[in-house]
């Protein structure tokens, strides 16, 4: 299967990249600002004043200045979730985040919970991490199942063959490192648009492609929850707002919404971890 790229014509693009790595993030557009969800038919998640709707360890998720915030000042010993329990399958979910230094969070999608005790979701997940961490941001990861299935700037087909999985990069969606310089730095908001149809999952940040992956792997979910995650580790913190969801019962149209600039394959696994400092 050839995807069809998504292209969203840009004069500013080219110029950039023969200038080498952009050092500001493009202004916002209307591909990927909230403010107008309600009016498109879009489902607020969360009313910014509360928790309600959501559950989790109160120990970790509070509201804080309009926002979801998860983390703690003393490290996690396990993997600990946010839960919006309702189930979707297909649809289009608008969020802002923004993450204080360090750390590790995402946010899932077709997900169950696998331990109600300790908010343990495993599912499919929209990586949020620190540019610095490389090719673990703006990844699809499941939680809890087949691990990395499509890296940074991937436009990738899942298959089974022989009970294994097999992944095919069929070219990149933008360069890596345009992708790591359009992240608005701490305190400003990143937007994003995470949207699910059939077997496609295309995950766009700040109007620029991260991933466009087409899953044909039977083992795949094709519906569930939603949750936010605040991973294991060091002490850390991020915050999400303006999260909104729109069911979809058509295919969307997604041409020219999005900017990318198509270039060759990049490794489809990212071999060994580079400890970080």
């Amino acid at each position: 299967m050839k995807l069809a790229i998504l292209r969203r014509p840009t004069i500013a693009i080219s110029a950039l990249l023969l200038a080498g790595a952009c050092t500001a993030a493009p202004t916002q557009t209307a591909d990927t600002a909230v403010g107008n969800d309600a009016e498109a038919g879009f489902e607020q998640l969360f009313d910014g004043k509360s928790l309600d709707g959501w559950r989790g360890d109160p120990a970790v998720w509070s509201v804080r200045d309009g926002a979801i915030t998860g983390g703690s000042d003393k490290p996690l010993t396990s993997n600990t979730f946010l839960i919006y329990p309702k189930t979707y399958s297909n649809f289009e979910l608008h969020y802002k985040y923004r993450m204080s230094g360090d750390g590790n969070s995402g946010v899932q999608f077709r997900s169950v919970v696998a331990d109600e005790a300790k908010y343990a979701v495993h599912g499919l997940q929209a990586n949020v991490v620190p540019p610095e961490q490389a090719e673990r941001f703006g990844m699809l990861w499941e939680e809890g199942g087949r691990a990395e299935l499509a890296l940074l700037g991937h436009q990738m087909v899942l298959r089974r063959e022989n009970d294994k999985l097999v992944k095919t990069v069929q070219a990149s969606t933008n360069p890596r490192d345009l992708l790591y310089s359009i992240v608005r730095p701490y305190p400003e908001w990143n937007d994003v648009v995470l949207i699910a149809y059939g077997n496609r999952m295309v995950h766009a940040l700040n109007g620029y492609v991260l991933f466009d992956a087409v899953d044909e792997d039977p083992v795949s979910r094709k519906e569930g929850i939603l949750a936010l995650q605040s991973h294991s580790g060091p002490p850390m913190h991020v915050q999400f707002k303006d999260i909104a969801i729109k069911p979809l019962s058509a295919p969307p149209s997604l041409e020219n919404r999005f900017i990318t600039n198509p270039g060759p394959p990049t490794p489809a696994d990212p071999g060994p971890r580079v400890p970080r400092k």
